[in-house]
């Protein structure tokens, strides 16, 4: 096990690092390739290592925890087969069937390795918290770009670290991006900054915290402030901190009140959420072209309302310059018909239902920080997918897939009574099994 994770944190390294980032092969400039796809090479490296051990006997258990007990599996499958059905009519087949082989990894290799690698509090406390760490670093370049006007971003990249609207994208080219990094990461640090009880641990996430709060507010992403606001209030509901709930309420009220009484020369994020009140600007330009590509999607589902148009065809069905639809649920409909909006609406309804029960019932080992943390960061991408092209982003689906870790199944969980006695199947699947 301690090889697959290893490989794991080297995928969640390239996966938060070259998202979205285009890299030449050598010797063939015209012939680029994304570097998010490099995280496919550890994660399948991971999923051989752990099929290994459980073909020679040491974790027999785990491929029946992998794929057939896990919470995700019918919505994954139900996914795939709403983009097979589509793939007769998409306009360019070789694309669609590319977009339905990436899904397929998605779904079939990266989700069963990091319910193996999660497998245990201790290495889902691992990796949860190691995102957050790599995330802000990142969002650390931006705001070295802002306070010191050292251009530091350009000086690694050699590329521009804002845009030409103003907005700060950091290491990725793209501040939609950089925002859903942000939108996955604070969570994930600002649950051990609550939690931890001495200083000396608990300094470094605040900081955190701050740094990632701080590029949302300079990426110019309205939906980054929206998702921090509604995941913190979450996070203090859950753990009962009243100071917290109302604190966040009255952060957010005093900012409204600011962008509604007058124009604001701020941080981007706020001052394109004035641009939406004054009707002028980037920040009214990009709601207005987000409302007619919901139209054009609304309009092509309704020509088709069962059978998907087939994985990544939205840009031959429109001349706005769209790929996705910004909206996951509508870019599912689109590319996967009903099977594949059946299947968001279940990933949906698994993280609002346990975010449910864990405020309602309050289940011991949910309410450790690190499930509190993963359930609040998946809260967070909900929010950022109403209006985000990110469904297709890998970030997106760490906390989903996290949280969905045998770890923290439910109790008499089909993957609990795969692994031992009733005191046994009441925690988390054991690491000190020995290292594989």
């Amino acid at each position: 096990m301690a090889i697959a994770t290893a490989l794991y944190l080297a995928a969640l390294l390239l996966i938060t690092l070259f998202t979205d980032v285009n890299f030449s092969v050598v010797g063939q400039a015209s012939s680029p390739v994304n570097a998010q796809s490099l995280a496919y090479a550890p994660l399948t490296l991971a999923l051989l290592v752990l099929i290994y051990c459980a073909m020679a006997g040491e974790r027999p258990g785990f491929l029946h925890a992998w794929y057939t007990s896990s919470p995700l599996i019918v919505p994954g499958l139900l996914f795939l087969a709403g983009l097979a059905a589509a793939l007769p009519h998409a306009q360019d087949l070789a694309l669609a069937a590319k977009d339905f082989l990436r899904w397929s990894f998605v779904w079939l290799v990266f989700a069963p390795v990091t319910r193996a690698v999660c497998s245990s509090e201790r290495r889902g406390r691992l990796c949860a918290r190691i995102v957050p760490v790599f995330v802000a670093t990142f969002a650390t370049l931006t705001v070295a770009d802002l306070a010191l006007g050292t251009g530091v971003v350009r000086w690694l990249t050699g590329e521009e670290g804002i845009a030409a609207d103003g907005r700060h994208q950091s290491l990725y080219d793209n501040a939609g991006i950089f925002a859903g990094m942000l939108i996955v990461a604070f969570p994930l640090a600002l649950a051990p900054a609550l939690t931890e009880r001495r200083l000396r641990a608990k300094l470094p996430w605040i900081v955190a915290s701050i740094v990632i709060a701080c590029g949302a507010l300079l990426s110019g992403s309205r939906a980054a402030l929206v998702a921090g606001v509604i995941a913190t209030i979450t996070l203090g509901v859950l753990l009962r901190r009243r100071w917290l709930v109302a604190g966040t309420v009255a952060l957010a009220l005093a900012m409204a009140a600011v962008v509604w009484m007058g124009e604001i020369s701020g941080p981007p994020s706020v001052a394109r959420f004035s641009d939406l009140l004054e009707q002028r600007g980037s920040g009214r330009h990009s709601v207005a072209r987000r409302m007619q590509i919901w139209s054009v999607a609304g309009e092509l589902i309704e020509r088709s309302p069962v059978i998907g148009w087939g994985g990544a065809q939205l840009r031959y069905h429109q001349r706005l310059g769209f790929n996705r639809a910004h909206n996951a649920w509508l870019d599912a409909w689109l590319d996967g018909g009903l099977p594949a909006l059946a299947a968001m609406a279940l990933v949906t309804a698994i993280v609002l239902r346990r975010a449910w029960w864990t405020a309602m019932l309050r289940p011991e080992r949910w309410m450790q920080p690190t499930h509190l943390a993963l359930l609040v960061s998946s809260i967070a991408v909900l929010v950022g997918w109403t209006v985000r092209a990110g469904i297709g982003g890998r970030i997106d689906w760490v906390p989903l897939f996290m949280l969905c870790s045998a770890c923290w199944d439910e109790p008499g969980a089909d993957a609990g009574r795969a692994e031992g006695p009733p005191e046994a199947r009441m925690s988390c699947m054991s690491a000190e099994a020995g290292p594989h």
